[in-house]
């Protein structure tokens, strides 16, 4: 162990809810190497995305603050760069830093990437992947294959006398699935016909499920369930060959191991029925999150109150020995104490602005849609018992959450005390916090760009709110 610290590696899989990982109560087998993290170390019930998709969720882990401070989501595609980032942290505190990054949303494209020594930014060019600080091995290999054995390659090329931080992310659960055949043979219906698969396999479209032009019914459904509980198992296999680097070059034990995702997905539960926007559900903001820590966890710790991803940089934070920085100070909690009972949140918080690139998404392809049925903003405010949603449009929703998992029963007009109670104590804590508000900003780079004249058309409808113009950092 390199100057007596811990390493740590940090592995997310993307868009992976709580509710099929097997070690939070799921039936199925989907998720061994997380059972085998979670008996080893500690598992986190009730733990809380900050946001409900990837820019939020890779923003508030990696600079340990929520939606309202750090601002990256739907309506304003960059990150607050004022706030102290993870990578920075460590490498300031003697780490050697490396981030493998396939995800536009969570690179330097949006602002996050900051700190890295080596940094793979694969979001920049899907051809040519750039690296930062490190002399890309050649390899044959592509995609996660690729960076599974460039992760292998940099724990042979690290500084040894340094402990590091090294992280990666693998997107299976993230729709679309197309799973390996026999993961889905694995998990679909012994009665499925391969006409009734191809089906699902073809019309697999978040745009137009959004739009309403495409409808699955009960039976593709519970398809679509099992695709993507193959893309899990798939995912789980990517963690393990990961940690298997660890234990081929004697890290294992010396490695804190977090894994965890950003993210989960709305999936048939209710509109609009697929996908990570315009909701805020507990399918999309309940995600897993796992910590072997021998020195510190006693194997199958489980903490049942309330814990949230950014907590994950207050951890790290503890972990190498250094001050929680900036506004994450107050924010982001350590998972440590968690362990111990000590500093449990009551409440989660979790936000999702305006989806204006979900009403854009949908205007490129249907022209005459009525977005307006989108135009709004959600904020959820969780406990382990009840959850309280406010909405911009005034629906306001109030569940309970330990009857009522999959949030199908709004209770709003018999707690409608209860709501108000739990709106002002919501309040309270946003007043409490740094918040920050930059108007609308969508993208610029290309393949994730909003098109010009479909911004013009939503800001002439009042829908998009130009106030400044892209960063000078933001790549052009």
């Amino acid at each position: 162990m390199a100057d007596n610290r811990p390493n740590i590696l940090l592995l997310v899989a993307d868009t992976q809810r709580a509710h099929n990982i097997h070690c939070l109560g799921y039936e199925k087998a989907t998720s061994p190497t997380w059972d085998t993290i979670a008996e080893e170390g500690v598992v986190c019930e009730q733990n809380i995305s900050p946001g409900i998709w990837s820019l939020p969720g890779y923003a508030s882990m990696f600079t340990g603050v929520h939606v309202a401070t750090h601002r990256g989501d739907a309506d304003h595609e960059y990150v607050d760069q004022s706030l102290p980032q993870l990578p920075e942290v460590l490498t300031d505190a003697g780490y050697q830093t490396c981030g493998f990054m396939p995800n536009t949303w969570g690179s330097s494209v949006v602002g996050l990437g900051r700190g890295f020594e080596v940094y793979m930014d694969s979001g920049l060019s899907r051809q040519d992947p750039p690296v930062r600080g490190w002399e890309l091995p050649e390899t044959e290999a592509s995609g996660d294959e690729e960076r599974i054995e460039l992760l292998g390659r940099w724990l042979d090329d690290r500084d040894e006398s340094r402990p590091f931080f090294l992280f990666t992310i693998f997107s299976d659960p993230h729709a679309t699935y197309h799973p390996p055949e026999h993961y889905m043979r694995q998990f679909l219906p012994d009665d499925v016909t391969d006409e009734e698969l191809q089906v699902v396999l073809d019309e697999q479209d978040v745009v137009a499920m959004h739009a309403e032009d495409v409808m699955f019914d009960e039976r593709q459904w519970e398809i679509l369930f099992a695709l993507n509980d193959a893309c899990v198992r798939n995912c789980d296999d990517k963690f393990s060959r990961c940690i298997d680097h660890l234990r081929d070059r004697g890290l294992f034990d010396d490695t804190v191991i977090i894994l965890t995702s950003d993210h989960g997905d709305v999936m048939g539960d209710r509109p609009p029925w697929w996908g990570h926007m315009a909701e805020i559900c507990d399918s999309l903001i309940h995600v897993p999150l796992v910590v072997r820590y021998p020195e510190v966890f006693e194997p199958g710790t489980r903490i049942s109150g309330i814990t949230q991803t950014l907590d994950i940089f207050a951890t790290c934070c503890e972990i190498a020995g250094v001050d929680v920085p900036g506004p994450a100070r107050r924010q982001s909690r350590s998972l440590i104490d968690a362990a111990k009972g000590e500093g449990l949140r009551r409440f989660a918080l979790a936000e999702a602005y305006k989806p204006v690139q979900v009403m854009e998404r949908i205007l490129r392809r249907y022209p005459d849609f009525d977005v307006r049925r989108y135009n709004y903003s959600l904020k959820a405010w969780r406990s382990t018992t009840e959850k309280y949603v406010w909405r911009s449009d005034g629906r306001d929703e109030y569940y309970r959450v330990d009857q009522d998992p999959w949030n199908r029963n709004n209770l709003i007009e018999e707690n409608q005390v209860r709501a108000n109670e739990l709106q002002q104590m919501m309040l309270d804590f946003l007043l409490s916090i740094d918040r920050s508000e930059f108007g609308d900003l969508q993208s610029i780079w290309p393949g994730k760009a909003a098109r010009p004249e479909i911004a013009a058309k939503l800001q002439a409808l009042g829908l998009y709110r130009k106030v400044l113009d892209w960063p000078d950092w933001a790549p052009r």
